[in-house]
């Protein structure tokens, strides 16, 4: 699925704009970037140890390779990229153009020719690649709230608990290990954020972790009155602005507030409601898919944003099958 804004403006476009989108996205996957070009601003390096200290290394099949003088590995230009070890190149243009028209798994693989099995990995490969979408410094006036999503083991054969019957509720009242937090963060900017951050309620150490390094030009956070918030803004010695909804607070001077996180959550429930639920350990890559897509929401060019994300990382390979593998959600 994807939301509503992007996936109608993709689907109100012409079938000549919608080959555009795809055909940039596929011409980067399949550009050869010298190294006389800026390597600091194309952010090539090692996938297997990130250094920047790589050289060429000859081609093979008109595939550059490279050869990294950190860690002594070789490496080519397609090693680790979201088309890494697939076999049915020539069905990803058509996989693109289901997965931003909206399709489902299910319909994508029948659209596209292959099985559902691989229509799902080709999804979360995609998504994966989105993780090393960085997210700019806040700055201003800074919004943050936590938001709490029910912990899945969905798709897993391995349960340690009884298996959840369809129609029934395993959730209990409160919060405990059967719920996931997350932490959302947004600006005055527009900048935003999303951190899978622990099971049961959160502490000051997760908002450490979801935050850290992203308040340097922070002048007021604005939260809900949770006590954590308040070690964190006393530790980082931010003005701290905090309300209580169960009191009626809502804003003050009309200024400070937590209504555009707000928003923001409520957006993204909408976003995540067409999945009924998605297994926890791959809830970080569709947090992320809605990032971008509010990303190119906004952007006044929307096949350069797309393009620049959407196949920017080379590890997507190993992200993917390290969150395939992981069947738990680890608390750290």
């Amino acid at each position: 699925m994807i939301t509503s804004d992007f996936k109608d403006y993709f689907t109100s476009i012409t079938s000549e704009e919608q080959a555009k989108i795809i055909d940039t996205l596929l011409s980067l996957s399949n550009k050869t970037i010298s190294l006389s070009d800026n390597i600091d601003s194309q952010q090539i390096n090692c996938p297997h140890c990130k250094s920047l200290k790589i050289r060429a290394n000859g081609k093979l099949k008109g595939v550059q390779r490279y050869l990294c003088n950190s860690c002594s590995k070789n490496f080519s230009e397609t090693t680790g990229k979201f088309w890494y070890c697939i076999k049915k190149k020539d069905a990803i243009s058509k996989y693109l153009y289901c997965l931003l028209s909206g399709y489902s798994i299910r319909k994508s693989a029948k659209e596209t020719g292959i099985s559902i099995q691989t229509s799902f990995d080709w999804r979360h490969k995609l998504l994966s690649s989105f993780s090393s979408v960085e997210v700019a410094e806040f700055e201003g006036i800074v919004e943050s709230d936590d938001l709490v999503f029910p912990y899945s083991e969905k798709g897993s054969k391995n349960l340690d608990r009884p298996a959840k019957k369809r129609g029934k509720s395993n959730s209990k009242r409160g919060m405990g290990d059967d719920k996931v937090s997350v932490i959302a963060t947004c600006d005055r900017s527009g900048n935003k954020d999303f951190k899978v951050v622990s099971k049961g309620r959160i502490s000051k150490k997760d908002i450490d972790k979801a935050l850290e390094g992203k308040l340097d030009k922070t002048v007021i956070l604005c939260t809900d009155s949770h006590r954590s918030y308040s070690a964190f803004a006393k530790s980082q010695d931010v003005d701290h602005r905090k309300f209580n909804a169960s009191k009626g607070q809502k804003a003050v001077n009309k200024v400070y507030h937590v209504q555009n996180v707000n928003n923001m959550d409520s957006r993204l429930r909408k976003f995540m409601d067409p999945f009924n639920g998605v297994a926890t350990k791959y809830l970080q890559n569709y947090l992320n898919w809605f990032l971008v897509l509010e990303k190119i929401k906004n952007s006044t060019n929307r096949v350069k944003t797309l393009t620049a994300i959407a196949f920017a990382s080379n590890s997507v390979w190993w992200e993917y099958k390290d969150i395939a593998l992981n069947n738990m959600f680890i608390r750290t």
